[in-house]
């Protein structure tokens, strides 16, 4: 045997040699004649249990290296279970690190590998990618801690690189677990050893204090074996107390198996109970689980020699027998598999009889149990056969760790066997589900999607990508994270459009069934969202009406309904009826107003108490004697040419004409155009305004004309040079003062103005002395698009912008009774012409 006496070895040398010699040999299960096969355990205890096989290592996979490649070939070959101890996949154990590093080496082994993480697992916040890799196998995510029985043993997993201290949920679970399992051989393992030499000069190794509870609570327990890694070389220890002095009775032996394909580790400066190591060789340490002892051997890669063997037996324990005569700790229950599918896969426990002294028991009554929830073993009850054994077949369709326990002639039996439920890869898109929280808000808010992602079982599924869309307009999605550990992962939704919005996930690429709706309900009413229009916008005094019609909005411009609207207005002897009743769920209501008083009437209105910006302009007409307007044609010419012509015109007899053009020319003033045609006689020229530059380069004329008996046909303009393009708006005024030549007598007066960079224009006329009077408008903006809007209370009644890259956009404009006449644009070049013109008497 290798390293120092132990009280359990038989007193002989003869058996202590033959004993060594088959721990150091591969081939050491033998057997002995029989009926069945027993096996000699290094103690020389006759047994009908085959050791168990553990086998692994730490400091394993880098995509830079090949040696992991070769450690994983190692465990090609071993059957078994499979333990890693830490820093899996370097350098920071990211998920890509995992999938192309680790997985294409030891992960070959995955499903048969109980891990704990090391501290380069933790360069990765929380350790998250070693969870989702390992799953259920590495325990509960963020914490790492588990164990489980390997044929006689109990084996406890613990995580170095959170709180180990006195107290702490991993110290309280391991003191609990310690207690709940008082197997005869115990065996922890770890990421960082509490001692270990180290390279560089001195004596004494390296303290790692961190994990000193962890062996002063399996040292109290009379634990065996704790396996680490850290160090990236491999070495064996002799049995210690957590001191660190030599314990031949109850000292836990320490083996290190930094080896898994790091490497870069030395053995110079030694720790004091140093047995064996070697700094230069990667391998696996390959250990064999008897019943009452356990034996090692350091397995080489190919093509290195170093290795390392020795057998100890366990810390001795009570034998649990019982009256009935089984014994509680020699008695077995064991899984085979230890994992597997919910709903598809199962996993055979076999029980094993023994009485105290290790004898098989035959006929005995055995029950088998399974914590957790849906469960069936088949059977649940039994007799063991002519060797000992019970078998039962579980099944679960729920996901989650199962504790497999026996009793045996009513004796709890000790030993418990741990099976690993795992959910389906396979999303059920009727089970899973979306729900929205709030179900409702008020445009602008938001909710939050909660998806669970559940298997066809309803056992949920972690790592699944969820993506999330809506129906609708105006949404905002913020897309959720992959599932968690129970399934579960939230999005936000947010819409500023009011109305119902159906949100649906895909989960895994799988569309699920369920969707959440969500109900966006319009805000307050806005101010300058909402609108206040009247129609008509002319009427005559006394018997005329006009519907005011209120549109309420919310700040995104969905309709506000159930909003109460009140109106209110300018002017004198006017009637105004109020809406009947609050907005409808178009977000409008309508009332009317009326005046016997020829005048303009600006209407505004107020929702929910909300004064509405926009106002409606109604222009009240003087009964039978007021002007009347006809737009007669419009148009625009971008040719550069001298001569421009309209479509055909019809005037009425006895009405004014009037004709408003704009031309524009690159490089000077245009000359003042001549107009012919149209039916008319002659034209003539009421006004005009140059603007545009220093040197103006566009021109804006009106002409007038009246006749007694008109013809028809277009109107012709000349201009006596070319220009780039034209623009007109011709109009036609009945009710107008007919005295006079060529319809002198219906201008009474004209105004113009110009600017530069200008957002609105006034051509300011004298009051006028006939209320039944027009303002008559016209303006020319230096743009090529229409940018003109009218002045408050006149009415357009045309607009015509160039047409193509060359600025100049005409617009006209009437009211009754404003000589103030003025209109608004953005920041442009700009000229104005005012007109009144008189009514007829």
């Amino acid at each position: 045997m290798i390293g120092r006496p132990n009280r359990l070895f038989v007193p002989s040398a003869l058996l202590t040699l033959a004993l060594s010699l088959i721990a150091c040999n591969d081939t050491n299960n033998l057997t002995q004649p029989g009926i069945r096969a027993l096996y000699t355990t290094p103690t020389g205890l006759v047994t009908a249990n085959p050791p168990q096989v553990f086998v692994g290592a730490g400091d394993i996979s880098s995509c830079s290296t090949n040696n992991d490649e070769k450690t994983a070939e190692l465990l090609d070959s071993i059957p078994g279970t499979v333990y890693n101890i830490g820093d899996d996949a370097y350098n920071d154990g990211t998920a890509s690190e995992f999938s192309n590093c680790y997985d294409p080496t030891w992960g070959r082994s995955k499903s048969r590998t109980h891990p704990v993480p090391g501290n380069h697992e933790y360069n990765s916040s929380g350790a998250a990618p070693y969870f989702a890799y390992f799953g259920a196998a590495a325990g509960t995510a963020g914490q790492g801690w588990y164990s489980f029985n390997l044929g006689a043993w109990h084996i406890i997993a613990l995580n170095s690189n959170i709180s180990t201290s006195a107290g702490s949920a991993q110290d309280t679970w391991l003191k609990a677990d310690l207690a709940a399992h008082p197997n005869q051989c115990t065996l922890a393992y770890y990421h960082h050893p509490l001692y270990s030499s180290t390279g560089g000069t001195g004596t004494g190794g390296t303290t790692y204090s961190s994990v000193r509870q962890f062996v002063n609570d399996l040292y109290a327990a009379h634990a065996d074996l704790i396996l680490n890694g850290h160090r990236h070389f491999y070495e064996r220890l002799a049995p210690m107390n957590p001191s660190g002095g030599y314990d031949s009775t109850n000292g836990v032996r320490e083996l290190i198996a930094g080896t898994g394909g790091i490497g870069g580790g030395s053995e110079t400066n030694l720790f004091p109970l140093h047995e064996a190591g070697n700094g230069s060789t990667f391998g696996v340490l390959k250990l064999w689980l008897y019943d009452d002892s356990y034996a090692w051997k350091f397995v080489p890669i190919a093509g290195q020699t170093y290795t390392d063997s020795g057998t100890t037996p366990c810390h001795s324990a009570s034998s649990g027998t019982t009256s009935s005569g089984v014994s509680a700790t020699n008695s077995t229950v064991s899984a085979a598999p230890t994992s597997f599918t919910a709903g598809a896969g199962s996993s055979t426990i076999t029980v094993t009889a023994k009485d105290g002294s290790g004898n098989l028991i035959s006929g005995a009554s055995v029950t088998v149990t399974a914590s957790g929830s849906g469960n069936t073993l088949t059977p649940a009850s039994g007799t063991t056969n002519s060797s000992g054994v019970f078998t039962s077949t579980l099944t679960s369709t729920v996901a989650e760790v199962k504790t497999v326990s026996a009793t045996i002639n009513s004796t709890a039996i000790t030993q418990t066997a741990s099976v690993t439920v795992n959910p389906s890869s396979t999303v059920s898109a009727s089970l899973s589900t979306v729900v929205a929280s709030p179900a409702s808000f008020t445009a602008g808010g938001s909710s939050t999607i909660t998806v669970t992602v559940v298997d066809g079982s309803g056992n949920p599924l972690s790592g699944i990508a969820v993506t999330l869309s809506a129906t609708g307009s105006g949404n905002t999605i913020t897309q959720p994270a992959v599932t968690n550990s129970s399934g579960v992962t939230t999005g936000t939704f947010g819409s500023t459009g009011a109305g119902s919005h159906t949100v649906t996930a895909v989960a895994g690429g799988v569309t699920l069934t369920q969707q959440a709706v969500v109900s966006v309900t319009a805000g307050p009413p806005d101010a300058t969202q909402s609108t206040v229009a009247a129609s008509p916008t002319s009427i005559t005094a006394g018997t005329g009406t006009s519907t005011i019609t209120v549109t309420v909005k919310d700040a995104y411009g969905n309709p506000v309904s159930g909003s109460t609207v009140v109106l209110a207005t300018s002017g004198t002897n006017y009637t105004l009826t109020q809406p009947t009743g609050p907005t409808g769920t178009n977000g409008a209501a309508s009332g009317t107003v009326s005046s016997t008083d020829a005048q303009t009437l600006i209407v505004s209105a107020t929702a929910a108490g909300t004064a509405i910006t926009q106002t409606a302009s109604v222009t009240v007409t003087p009964p039978g004697s007021g002007i009347t307007h006809t737009l007669l044609t419009s148009g625009h010419d971008t040719t550069n040419t001298q001569k421009y012509t309209t479509a055909s015109i019809a005037p009425a007899p006895n009405t004014l004409v009037t004709v408003a053009v704009l031309m524009h020319r690159g490089s000077s003033t245009p000359p003042t155009p001549t107009l012919s045609g149209g039916g008319m006689t002659s034209w003539t020229l009421v006004a005009s305004v140059a603007y545009d530059g220093s040197t103006p380069t566009d021109l804006l004329t009106i002409y007038r004309a009246m006749s007694t008996a008109p013809g028809t046909g277009p109107i012709t303009i000349t201009s006596s040079a070319t220009v780039s393009n034209c623009q007109w708006i011709v109009s036609q005024w009945s009710g107008v003062d007919v005295s006079g030549t060529n319809g002198s007598g219906a201008i009474v007066q004209t105004a113009s103005a110009s600017g530069a960079a200008v957002t609105t224009l006034t051509a300011a006329l004298a009051a006028f002395a006939n209320t039944n009077d027009v303002a008559y408008g016209a303006f020319g903006v230096a743009s090529n698009t229409a940018v003109v809007a009218p002045g408050s209370g006149f009415t357009t009644i045309d607009q015509q912008p160039s047409g193509e890259t060359t600025i100049g956009d005409l617009f006209a404009e009437w009211a009754l009774d404003l000589p103030a006449v003025t209109a608004t644009w953005p920041s442009k070049n700009a000229g104005a012409i005012g007109v009144e013109i008189k009514a007829g008497p």
